[in-house]
This record gives structure tokens, C-alpha cells and sequence, in this order.
């Protein structure tokens, strides 16, 4: 992973969220200046955390950029050990659940090649982290559980929950053997939100305009997908048609995949296995030699 100073670089080119000015300069333990604007009530934030972060850049009193606008959700950010003075991971490690702090940090006091491109000697920044709260993979699973069974009632789905977390309905059982890992299969698909709303078709010329209406290819198994089409896929004959209900962890997790998949979502796709073709197995792991016995023994 790339120093976590970047992530000055980053909150810049993306842009993020909320500032204001405030009284009373503390310093972190590495002399950081910060103030707080908000005390929060939630937990403090721990190493290996994931902080969902409401951000704002600014250079002296100039908005770079707010987070609410360009990326439209908190950012997800994992606390890690500070890895220099200048590292805004300290500063993070100091806040809690609902806590929001500006943090100043002289410009010309960063490595050159870490400091945004705009800035001169004897400028700040001042980058603002509202702490919206901590997230939880166990959490969210449970949360997706309801939601899925809530779902599945309301649409009178009748799925069965597979191995791996994905919830398969077969409303066509096709014919032959299911795909091995590596196996090319070709699939026609849509799809949408729990909401309803589409977000994505094989056979809808509206939602790939110019594109030709035939089935997505890809081996199965090797991570060319979300991990929840290999699972819900892997387990269909060729030529069934079913509806793959997949955990959010299953498919876009916590980043989602903006603008039209929001964080955390549970998608569900209508598919069809229209193809199978045989591909190569997966190579086996090379087998070390033993080592040879020392001199002597």
C-alpha cells in the first residue's frame, strides 16, 4: 500500500466533505495542529477500523473539494499505523464515532512529492474528517439477511441460501453438467437494485447503446466477476434460467460502484446459463523438493 500521506494526494483529486473554522488549536502527540468542532458519542477508532469519513480539503481558506458532492457517501478510509509525522492517520486514530475535527498541516512540511500540486510555501491545509461511523462487515451481513428475506417475502421468491452466502432461485432447470473452475460460460443477464431499478442488461440495447445483445463470457471461478455471479453461477446446469439475490459483500461491498450501484447494496440478477465450454484446470502448485540432509547426516 502507498504511504498514507497520499492520502492528501487523494482527497484532493477526489474531492470531500464539511469544514468549518472553530476555537481552541490542539496538537497531536507528533505536533500536528488540530480543532475540534464536534464531539460524538460513538466508539473510538481503533487500528484496522474502517471509518466512514465525511471529508473536506481546503488550501488556507480556498475549498478544494467536498466529498458529499463528487463521491455522494462517506469514504471509507482503514486506520493504519502512522507512518510518518506528517501522517493523518494520527490524527484519525484520535476521533470517535460522530467526532469532527480540522486538521492543519503546512504545506512545505511534506515530502514534494506527496504535496498536492497546487500550494506554495506558507500555505496550509486543512483537511476536515467527519467521523459518520465505524463499519462492520458482521454487521452488514446481518443487515443484508433481513433485507434479503424481507425481499425474497415481498417478491414471493423461493430461493435456497448456497455455500457461499448467495441466495439461487431456478426458475428453468437446464439440462447436463454445472461449469468446473475455469470453464468459459456465457450468460445473459439483468441487473437491478432491491428497489427494482436496472441497472444493467445483456439483452437491453437502452442500457448499452451501440453495443450487440449477446451473452457476457468469462471463465468462472478466476475472480473476472463479482464473487457472488462464480458463486450463484457455479452451481446451474447449462440452459437454466434463475434469479441470484447476492449479499452486498458478495458483490460491490461497502465502495459500491458509483454512480449507480450505492455502497452496501444487494443486487439481483435475472440469468441465464446459455452456454458452457470446457477450459483448462487450474494448474496444480508446484512440488518443492525435499531439502537435502545436511553433511554428515
Amino acid at each position: 500500500m502507498k504511504k498514507n500521506n497520499q492520502l492528501l494526494v487523494a482527497t484532493a483529486a477526489l474531492g470531500f466533505l464539511i469544514a468549518s473554522c472553530g476555537t481552541g488549536v490542539k496538537k497531536t502527540p507528533s505536533g500536528i495542529e488540530y480543532i475540534v468542532h464536534k464531539s460524538g458519542s460513538g466508539a473510538q477508532l481503533k487500528l484496522g477500523d474502517t471509518a466512514l469519513l465525511n471529508v473536506t480539503q481546503r488550501i488556507n481558506d480556498s475549498l478544494l473539494g467536498e466529498s458529499r458532492k463528487m463521491v455522494g457517501a462517506a469514504v471509507p478510509v482503514v486506520l493504519q499505523k502512522p507512518a510518518n509525522k506528517f501522517d493523518l492517520m494520527e490524527g484519525i486514530a484520535l476521533l470517535h464515532a460522530g467526532d469532527s475535527a480540522t486538521f492543519i498541516i503546512p504545506w512545505d512540511s511534506l515530502p514534494a512529492q506527496e504535496r498536492p500540486p497546487f500550494g506554495k510555501k506558507g500555505d496550509k491545509l486543512k483537511i476536515t474528517f467527519a467521523v459518520e461511523g465505524i463499519y462492520s462487515a458482521a454487521a452488514q451481513r446481518e443487515k443484508d439477511e433481513k433485507l434479503i428475506s424481507e425481499y425474497l417475502d415481498k417478491n414471493k421468491i423461493k430461493a435456497t441460501k448456497n455455500a457461499a452466502g448467495v441466495y439461487v432461485a431456478v426458475n428453468q432447470e437446464g439440462t447436463g453438467a454445472t461449469p468446473n473452475p475455469g470453464d468459459t460460460v456465457y450468460v445473459h443477464y439483468t441487473g437491478k437494485l432491491t428497489t427494482g431499478k436496472v441497472f444493467d442488461s445483456s439483452q437491453d440495447s437502452t442500457m448499452r447503446p451501440g453495443m450487440p445483445l449477446e451473452p457476457i463470457k468469462f471463465p468462472i471461478g478466476r475472480g473476472f466477476v463479482i464473487r457472488g455471479w462464480d458463486a450463484g453461477l457455479s452451481g446451474l446446469k447449462k440452459g437454466s434460467k434463475a434469479t441470484l439475490v447476492i449479499p452486498s459483500g458478495l458483490a460491490y461491498g461497502l465502495q459500491g460502484s458509483p454512480p449507480v450501484i450505492p455502497g452496501n447494496s444487494i443486487l439481483v440478477f435475472d440469468v441465464q446459463l446459455v452456454d458452457i465450454k470446457a477450459g483448462a484446470p487450474e494448474a496444480a502448485a508446484p512440488v518443492m523438493p525435499a531439502p537435502a540432509p545436511a553433511p554428515g547426516k
